[in-house]
């Protein structure tokens, strides 16, 4: 599924108007190709090129694969003077490239642990491990702060989250692609089964009925 805010749908709701989160988030501007090939060509300029050559680094399951063709095939096609190279290796490989700085784009993944925004949300704080491209901010660091601080309070914690998206929307130190969904087909009569937002189905209580 398409999906354009870092944090997943259906992970946390306003208190006040009960909009979800990834709704209240979204960046006003999700595609517009004009605006990027200005701009991609601004960027050539300040740097003194007509061209760029970018190393794309993906794990090499046939998911990644596939997702890291596509998007070498639409940034060449969209951007005038761009050649991204694909490097799709194994899982503990493609990390090591990212972990020693030796990529300029990385295919990543990230399944929440709970359902909160903030899961995704503290990835990209200073100090996080998963921080790998080291986005730094003071702005977005803050609003996670207080966002634990005041993590009791519903609606001050959702809004503090909300910045925090927010300042991402400016910043787009991630570029979130889609949203990973599943399909089941279930038995009328199989009950007890207990559907989470993350996380695996829990079967555990299940039966026939």
């Amino acid at each position: 599924m398409v999906h354009y805010t870092f944090s997943a749908p259906n992970a946390a709701k306003d208190p006040a108007s009960g909009t979800d989160f990834a709704t209240a988030a979204q960046p006003k501007e999700t595609y517009n190709v004009a605006k990027a090939k200005k701009l991609w060509q601004a960027g050539l300029k300040q740097l003194g090129k007509s061209k760029l050559d970018l190393t794309l680094v993906a794990s090499d399951t046939t998911t990644d694969k596939n997702v890291s063709e596509f998007l070498q095939s639409q940034l060449e096609s969209k951007l005038p003077g761009l050649k991204v190279t694909v490097k799709n290796l194994p899982s503990k490989s493609a990390y090591n490239l990212v972990a020693n700085d030796k990529y300029d784009l990385y295919l990543s993944l990230w399944l929440n642990d709970y359902a909160d925004p903030y899961s995704e949300l503290q990835t990209l704080e200073k100090t996080n491990s998963h921080n790998y491209g080291k986005y730094t901010s003071a702005a977005y660091n803050n609003e996670l702060k207080q966002a634990r601080k005041n993590a009791a309070t519903r609606s001050v914690y959702f809004n503090h989250l909300l910045k925090a998206q927010e300042q991402m929307n400016q910043d787009y130190p991630v570029l979130p692609l889609y949203t990973m969904v599943e399909d089941h087909l279930v038995n009328a009569n199989l009950k007890g089964v207990l559907w989470h937002k993350v996380g695996m189905v829990d079967y555990t209580q299940a039966y026939f009925k």
